[in-house]
């Protein structure tokens, strides 16, 4: 399993901003960089040692989910958390299949607070395929 680092998950936040406006606070463009540093974590984390989050539709979810719902940057949260999980989702050999308008409708729900980590997840589940 290919994880994304700190390191590009701050990159894809910078490139969202450069690409598609908003406002970067340098160095990094952190609100709450401790949410970020979780999300790495937990996005590995095992108990008992079997993975807390086995499947990748429930990674892709973490993915977005934390990065969206727990602001870990001042601006771009949105489009690096759905970024994010499409980048780990390509990465580790599967697509993402809904159109941009899909994508945006779903996005905007989450950071709106309508959705939970599980219903993310659930989401992500119906609406990913093995690339060929």
């Amino acid at each position: 399993m290919r994880y994304l680092s700190k390191a590009e998950i701050i990159r894809i936040n910078r490139v969202q901003i450069e690409v598609y406006g908003g406002n970067f606070v340098p160095p990094y463009n952190f609100l709450h960089e401790e949410n970020l540093d979780y999300l790495l974590e937990a996005v590995q984390a095992e108990m008992f040692g079997a993975a807390l989050y086995p499947e990748i539709y429930q990674q892709a979810g973490l993915y977005m989910f934390n990065i969206i719902a727990n602001h870990i940057f001042q601006d771009g949260n949105k489009r690096t958390g759905l970024q994010s999980a499409m980048i780990f989702l390509l990465l580790n050999g599967y697509n993402l299949l809904p159109d941009d308008e899909v994508l945006i409708h779903f996005t905007l729900s989450v950071a709106s607070g309508e959705q939970t980590l599980e219903e993310v997840q659930a989401w992500f589940k119906q609406h990913i395929t093995k690339a060929k």
